[in-house]
């Protein structure tokens, strides 16, 4: 039986949730900052790295 191993990036949700911010917010901050992203079961994951920085770089909160 083979399994799937969980995907380690964030979804948008995760993010806006983080963030507190609106999901819109979420594609905007990953367009404008160049989030890697990738695809699994259907849903988009963002990099934990990249979203990291973007918080380094706007000085929010988790970042």
């Amino acid at each position: 039986m083979r399994q799937e191993s969980a995907p380690a990036g964030l979804t948008a949700d995760d993010i806006a949730g983080l963030l507190s911010v609106a999901k819109g917010s979420v594609y905007r901050y990953a367009h404008q900052y160049g989030w890697r992203r990738y695809t699994h079961g259907g849903r988009a994951y963002y990099h934990p790295g990249d979203v990291a920085d973007t918080l380094d770089r706007l000085g929010r909160p988790g970042g």
